[in-house]
């Protein structure tokens, strides 16, 4: 795909930077069915030297305009998430290893959900059929990877 052909995220950075700290946060969430409070955040910040107000972090989830571009913030989120920071600092960071293998297991565990929700609708089903779902499930196309622009 040439330059020109690719597809350009509209997005601002604010809000690309938005998504991917809801992204950190699904992950979390997906995995011990919990999410982090604000206040676990604040706090874990707070241990950091930072002060985080509520508004500022209702502002970074929803990728507000108004919402001051503070690097070291971004720096002290992404030890707390335990990413690296240019995952947050850069538009185009690369998903970190660990997020894109968590990514990974929260999609197989939620194939594994839909094939035992398929076996107990379809009941009496025979097997050549539940094994035909489990193999359309499993061979479903990867998700997109989208491309951010550089800063």
């Amino acid at each position: 795909m040439s330059e020109s052909e690719r597809p350009v995220d509209p997005r601002t950075d604010r809000e690309v930077l938005a998504s991917k700290i809801q992204l950190l946060l699904d992950i979390v969430h997906a995995k011990d069915a919990g999410s982090f409070t604000y206040e676990e955040i604040r706090q874990g910040l707070a241990e950091r030297g930072f002060t985080l107000t509520k508004t500022r972090w209702h502002r970074l989830l929803a990728g507000s305009p108004d919402n001051r571009w503070d690097p070291e913030l971004l720096k002290a989120l992404a030890y707390f998430f335990d990413v690296d920071e240019n995952y947050l600092l850069q538009r185009s960071g690369p998903i970190p290893e660990r997020v894109e293998a968590e990514l990974r297991l929260i999609e197989a565990y939620r194939i594994a959900e839909v094939e035992h929700f398929a076996a107990r609708v379809l009941g009496e089903v025979n097997v050549d059929a539940l094994r035909a779902v489990t193999e359309a499930l499993r061979n479903l196309p990867p998700r997109p990877k989208t491309q951010g622009t550089t800063d």
